[in-house]
């Protein structure tokens, strides 16, 4: 099925002649964070946390093992159990927010038939807990952070009201692919008729991560981390069970956390730069004490 379906992406490749963007949808600078400078945040992550930290699995997939497409980048991921996430995280001041969105009850309205194909026959896709449920349960976030805007990383929004703003790494989606003619519709309908905000980083000091403390008290952060996508996010949040990194694809899978496995899943517009900035990240925890890594698609702990 597998072959089947790459058969049809490169016939309908052909056909296109043309590579896509992820993202066309307008963007606000952010009304949220400053830059701070990665030894000050080091020196705040040591207090005591504040914020409510929780990890929920969406759903569970697998990842059929692929070679390496003609003409294109290597890929280096390989055959690979694997959840999609969404994290509520309570500020005590500014309340609920998301990192990430996790799924609808139903993704198929939303993509199209390809993708659908895809998730069902090849990725083995089951739903656990939708986000539709979690905020059925509980209550709607007041924005949702979002690592990289992939489908199963922002898609999950999507049925949820319009009031709710969306905040993105710079010019996340803005580059080409021509994967991205099929998984586009996903995003595209999560992001419609809603606020996208872009966080407005500085350049960072030689050697270091580029940081925003998201609400100027140092309980989470937005750290830059390109290369799965040029505005790839990963959050590190002062929970009260402490440190918390939710890298997203910036470190797919609990082996490239580790350093196991040198990854990357074949989007990568730039692979040089995927690689520096997981080293960034692991040295970055290695400063922190007690700190939890949570990979995109994998929890350290089996």
């Amino acid at each position: 099925m597998l072959k089947r379906n790459v058969i049809a992406i490169c016939a309908a490749l052909a056909l296109s002649a043309c590579a896509s963007r992820l993202n066309t949808h307008p963007v606000a600078p952010s009304n949220l964070g400053a830059p701070i400078a990665e030894a000050a945040v080091i020196e705040s992550i040591s207090r005591p946390g504040v914020v409510s930290f929780e990890k929920i699995v969406a759903a569970d997939w697998h990842f059929p093992n692929t070679t390496r497409p003609p003409g294109t980048s290597e890929w280096r991921i390989r055959e690979l159990d694997a959840q999609i996430y969404f994290y509520p995280i309570r500020h005590p001041r500014f309340g609920l927010y998301f990192i990430d969105a996790g799924m609808p009850d139903d993704y198929a309205p939303y993509m199209g038939p390809i993708v659908r194909g895809v998730m069902h026959d090849d990725y083995g896709y089951q739903l656990r807990a939708s986000t539709e449920q979690w905020v059925r349960e509980h209550e709607a976030p007041r924005g949702v952070f979002v690592t990289h805007l992939h489908y199963d990383h922002v898609l999950g929004v999507a049925p949820l009201s319009h009031d709710i703003p969306i905040y993105i790494g710079p010019r996340d989606g803005s580059h080409e692919n021509f994967f991205y003619t099929f998984i586009r519709q996903p995003t595209r309908e999560a992001l419609e008729r809603r606020t996208v905000y872009e966080w407005q980083f500085a350049p960072p000091q030689q050697n270091e991560l580029a940081i925003i403390d998201v609400f100027g008290d140092g309980s989470v952060y937005a750290i830059h981390a390109p290369g799965h996508t040029p505005g790839s996010i990963a959050y590190l949040v002062n929970s009260t069970d402490g440190p918390q990194l939710v890298t997203g694809d910036a470190v797919h899978s609990r082996e490239a956390w580790t350093g196991e496995l040198e990854e990357a899943t074949g989007f990568e517009p730039d692979l040089p730069q995927i690689f520096a900035s997981q080293s960034a990240l692991r040295r970055l925890a290695a400063r922190i004490p007690g700190l939890t890594a949570h990979p995109g698609h994998q929890s350290l702990a089996p």
